[in-house]
This record gives C-alpha cells, sequence and structure tokens, in this order.
C-alpha cells in the first residue's frame, strides 16, 4: 500500500494518531550496526508554501517526520532501516508519506531538531491523509521518477553467485522476503539492491549507480540498504523465518561498482 504522496488534503492528523506514532518511535528497536538515531514528528511549513524535495513539491501537509543521526562508517543504512519501519507503521495508520532523501531544506529541519555536533539528517517525510486524487505535477513527477517500475525478480536476486540468476520459484522460503525488497522505494527508483542465497544465507549487496549521489552530502544508495534490509527482515519474521543480520564473508565475486553489505542467516 506505501507509495510516494506529495499532495495532502490538509485535514489534521488525530492526537491519538500522533502519539501512536511517537510510541511507536520511542519503542523502535537498536538497527543492525548499532547507530544511535532520533527521530521527531515536527511541524513546518507546507499546506501552503510547500516543502520542495528532490521530486516535487510537498503540499497540503505541515507534519513530517525527521531523524538525525550521528556520523559512523554505517549510519546511512541503520538511518535507512528504522526510518523505513516507522514509514510503514505510520501507512498501517492510514497515512501517506514521501520520502525526502536528496534536496530538501536541510537548515528548516536542523532548527527544529536541534542538531548535536556530528549530526546529520538524511532524509525526511511528510505523514498526513493523501489528497483525493493527485495533481498533474505529482503525476509528472512520478512517471518520471519511473515510480510504478521495478527490475524484475531474476535482475536483483541470485542463487550462490551473480552468474546464476534466481525466479521467484527456486528462491523457495526466501521467495516472499525478497519481493518485499524487489518492491521498495528507493532514490531516484535506481533499485541498487542485489541479494545472493547460499543456503540459509542471503547476502545483501549494493550495486552502486556510477556517479549517482555524488553531489549530496550523504551517501544515499545506503539508506536504500537499509530500506531493503528492514522490507526483508519484517517480511521473513511474518513468515516465520527466524534469523538476523551478521557482518560475513560471502566470497561471492562481485560485479563492477559493487560492495557487499550485511548478511541474514535464518536457522529455520
Amino acid at each position: 500500500r506505501r507509495c510516494s504522496w506529495r499532495s495532502y488534503s490538509g485535514n489534521a492528523i488525530e492526537d491519538k494518531t500522533i502519539n501512536l506514532i511517537n510510541d511507536f518511535i520511542e519503542n523502535l528497536p537498536g538497527p543492525p550496526f548499532g547507530t544511535e538515531a532520533r527521530f521527531e514528528i515536527i511541524s513546518a511549513p507546507g499546506k501552503k508554501e510547500g516543502v520542495k524535495g528532490t521530486y516535487g513539491v510537498i503540499r497540503g501537509a505541515d507534519t513530517f517526520i525527521a531523524g538525525a543521526v550521528k556520523e559512523t562508517p554505517r549510519e546511512m543504512e541503520d538511518y535507512g532501516y528504522q526510518f523505513e519501519k516507522i514509514i510503514l507503521y505510520a501507512t498501517s495508520l492510514g497515512l501517506g508519506t514521501c520520502w525526502l532523501g536528496g534536496t530538501f531544506k536541510r537548515t528548516l529541519f536542523a532548527e527544529k531538531l536541534v542538531l548535536d555536533e556530528g549530526e546529520v539528517i538524511p532524509a525526511v517525510t511528510p505523514i498526513g491523509y493523501p489528497a483525493g486524487r493527485r495533481t498533474v505535477i505529482d503525476t509528472a513527477f512520478r512517471f518520471f521518477a519511473g515510480s510504478k517500475k521495478r527490475k524484475t525478480f531474476s535482475e536483483l536476486f541470485f542463487m550462490k553467485s551473480f552468474e546464476t540468476p534466481l525466479n521467484e520459484t527456486s528462491a523457495g522460503k526466501f521467495a516472499i522476503p525478497l519481493e518485499m525488497v524487489r518492491l521498495g522505494p528507493s532514490a531516484s527508483n535506481k533499485q541498487p539492491w542485489r541479494m545472493v542465497i547460499d543456503g540459509n544465507a542471503v547476502h545483501l549487496i549494493l550495486q552502486r549507480t556510477e556517479g549517482y549521489g555524488k553531489m549530496l552530502h550523504i551517501d544515499i544508495q545506503k539508506i536504500d540498504m537499509g530500506i531493503a534490509m528492514s522490507h526483508f527482515e519484517l517480511s521473513a519474521k511474518e513468515a516465520g523465518l527466524a534469523g538476523g543480520w551478521v557482518e560475513a564473508n560471502p566470497n561471492i565475486k562481485l560485479p563492477e561498482l559493487a560492495e557487499y553489505s550485511i548478511t541474514w542467516i535464518t536457522g529455520e
């Protein structure tokens, strides 16, 4: 159900719903790489003025979720991992969201969050009730971003090496978690995640897009890795595949511009 919304009705979010989100944030488990992040619901101009992001202007919403994280070697993966869980929870409450991670007015959100030294704001999202129908501009931005298009299963997932593409049948017990990764959101819809199954291990690989994001002050494709981790973990656990994330040596020959991220190990 989750998709990007840039146009909102302007109706206020009920206090009960805000409290539920705050409780969810407060009880978020720690991320795989142990980075400390904090998230807050804040107010920002949006209903009339709009908040400009990489893909269009957010209108009709003046409530946002923003987060700050200390810079560490793996802070972007951890941020994406936790923030996507919050976004999915907001979706379950009937709210619309839109990842803003490339360009947005960070100074505005930095003032609201009161950043500590060494903290950065990798991404934010508006939250609100989607407008009854998308505006022409919203529809155009979704078209140019390729929001509805996804790479095929066999382009993203592999068996033991990148020489053996995977299909839904051969994926077996991992088919649904992998499909949930395939459907995940990513910056500019680049879909940089690749996963390689080897027995009860599933290795997550970042397949970088050459030159992408160099002008940004954050490693935006590592945020996408965190999103993939959230989608895989949540759906694996719902499917009864107990397991967890570990750093391992996958011993896989990687394609050009690819780098190892982390491995899911399941005992099922």
